[in-house]
């Protein structure tokens, strides 16, 4: 489905190179170009993810919709936003929700590799940071690349990230090792 068809991953949230900063920059992007009609919090186009469990409605952290324009229910011609979620229920076919009822969703046009754990896409691009960051060690790139089903890409603004972030491994200390 078009769902799982191509995500960009990051390794972080903040920054030029983060979640928050792609995710901002693509929304005016597309805005420039008109290949949507506004930067508000709504609009046709919108990728969505959830970001805590809606239970009401059946939707989990993780979740991913895009959000539709499409006919009102009365026939009267007139057109309004819904969320479209595939259904989780093990049933094909897709779930509307109208974008009103849901509180704990951002904008995913870039998600952390975090978020991405257990999701599949056909295509992945993994975009580093500029810098270091404590986040960014081989297991991450790991999971990152392990995110794709047939095609990776890798982006790093700065050369020489990605080899440095190999060469780090996440560090564990357990309450086992303190107490030798």
């Amino acid at each position: 489905s078009a769902f799982d068809a191509f995500q960009l991953l990051c390794a972080v949230r903040k920054g030029p190179w983060g979640v928050e900063g792609l995710n901002q920059r693509i929304t005016h992007a597309l805005f420039s170009a008109k290949l949507i009609e506004s930067e508000q919090q709504w609009y046709e186009g919108r990728p969505v993810l959830m970001t805590h469990n809606d239970y009401g409605l059946g939707l989990m952290n993780g979740d991913i919709g895009i959000t539709l324009r499409l006919p009102e229910r009365d026939g009267e011609g007139k057109q309004v936003l819904r969320v479209a979620f595939p259904r989780n229920d093990g049933s094909e076919g897709v779930r509307f929700v109208l974008p009103s009822r849901l509180n704990e969703v951002e904008t995913v046009y870039a998600m952390t590799v975090h978020k991405s754990q257990g999701s599949e896409f056909a295509h992945t691009a993994l975009i580093l940071p500029e810098a270091l960051n404590p986040v960014l060690t081989k297991e991450l790139i790991y999971t990152g690349i392990t995110r794709a089903k047939h095609w990776f890409s890798l982006i790093e603004p700065r050369q020489g990230i990605f080899e440095e972030a190999l060469r780090r491994k996440v560090k564990r200390l357990s309450g086992l090792m303190l107490g030798l």
